[in-house]
Order: C-alpha cells, then structure tokens, then sequence
C-alpha cells in the first residue's frame, strides 16, 4: 500500500531518533530538510538532506532518489535558497548558536 507525503514525512522524522528538523521546504515529490548538529567543540551546525520521491509505476509504492531532472535543479535551488536565509535567521536570533 502506497503512504501518503504525511505518512513518508513522520517516517523520515522518526528515522532520526531524539531529532527534529529545523526547517523544511518541499514542492512535488522534492524535499530538503535542515537539521541542527552539535558539534564536539559545543557549537552548532546546520546539516541539509535532499531527497526527491517518486511512485514506482510498476509496483505503486513511494521510494525516494539522490537524482533529480534538470528542471528539479530549479527548486532545489529556490528551496536551497529560502532555507539558507532561515538558517542565517537563525543565527542571528541565536537559536542556531
């Protein structure tokens, strides 16, 4: 049975135990997700998954892909881009630090 895009999101959020995401900005089946990192040294990072699912025509189930289409390079990069200025609020505020 295919899941829903609700279902694979609160998947992939248990798939990081004791981890929340950030941020994340998704449009069709592309999806980047920020993930806050602490480093040994005690400061903070910020970590980005892309992903790119897709409904397998023969077997009718999700699965999800690292490639993506010229045209996906597009919003990966409008993504891409509304998630760094977030982060960079993010620091700013301190809430990142």
């Amino acid at each position: 049975m295919a899941q829903s895009n609700a279902q694979r999101a609160e998947n992939d959020d248990a798939a990081q135990p004791g981890s929340r995401p950030v941020a994340k900005r998704k449009h069709g089946g592309i999806e980047l997700t920020v993930w806050r990192n602490q480093t040994a040294e005690g400061g903070t990072k910020f970590n980005t998954t892309i992903t790119n699912s897709y409904k397998d025509d023969k077997t009718g189930e999700w699965k999800q892909t690292s490639s993506f289409s010229p045209t996906d390079l597009l919003v990966v990069g409008e993504l891409g881009r509304q998630l760094f200025a977030e982060i960079m609020e993010l620091k700013q505020q301190g809430r990142g630090l």
